[in-house]
């Protein structure tokens, strides 16, 4: 049995129905014990991404589902990232080694396709970087990155929100670039290469 077979025993044991929302759902229940918070933040960014969507004209079901799946990586235990990237051939980069929290979006990218069947490459992507952006982001890329820190995990309200919000008023682009430069300069364990490129890009631009 491999490493990836051992996690899907362990995190994605379920029937699915193909409907995504119900799968997704059934996941977490499933990992309710571990994960208790994980369907109310993946409903509750899946929720913004559609919003911002909505505000911006972009596509809301492709936000929405975005939103849905970008944490789903979460679920593999943090001492078998690593190991389990290798195995799948996902690319790890030194930092994400360093901290191997930051794969978690590669992961969601991974079981959104092999397990729940999204196969859109956009929405991938958005998966993909939702916790750091890349450079030249797409807008869908940046709705599900933002509707992320809008609606963060941690506890009470984030410290940035309300600047963000004023940001969401001149552009998506200016929310994206306010947030960048704000993780840029948080008191982070490494500077993952995408938030380097990232930031560095739009600050070239200015």
């Amino acid at each position: 049995m491999t490493l990836y077979d051992d996690v899907k025993n362990s995190y994605f044991n379920v029937s699915l129905t193909g409907d995504l929302f119900e799968d997704v759902k059934r996941v977490c229940d499933a990992n309710q014990a571990t994960h208790a918070y994980l369907w109310g933040h993946l409903l509750d960014v899946a929720n913004e991404a559609k919003s911002l969507a909505k505000r911006f004209g972009l596509d809301e079901a492709a936000a929405f589902t975005g939103g849905l799946l970008h944490d789903i990586g979460g679920l593999v235990p943090e001492q078998q990232r690593v190991a389990l990237a290798e195995e799948l051939g996902i690319d790890v980069l030194p930092e994400e080694r360093l901290v191997p929290m930051l794969l978690h979006g590669k992961f969601s990218a991974y079981f959104a396709k092999d397990i729940f069947g999204v196969t859109t490459p956009e929405i991938l992507s958005a998966i993909t970087y939702h916790t750091t952006l890349h450079v030249n982001p797409t807008d869908l890329e940046k709705i599900v990155c933002l509707a992320d820190k809008v609606k963060w995990d941690g506890e009470g309200v984030p410290p940035y929100l309300s600047e963000l919000i004023l940001a969401f008023d001149q552009s998506l682009d200016a929310a994206a670039k306010f947030f960048t430069a704000y993780l840029y300069d948080s008191n982070l364990l490494v500077i993952h290469p995408w938030l380097s490129e990232a930031h560095d890009d739009y600050f070239a631009k200015s």
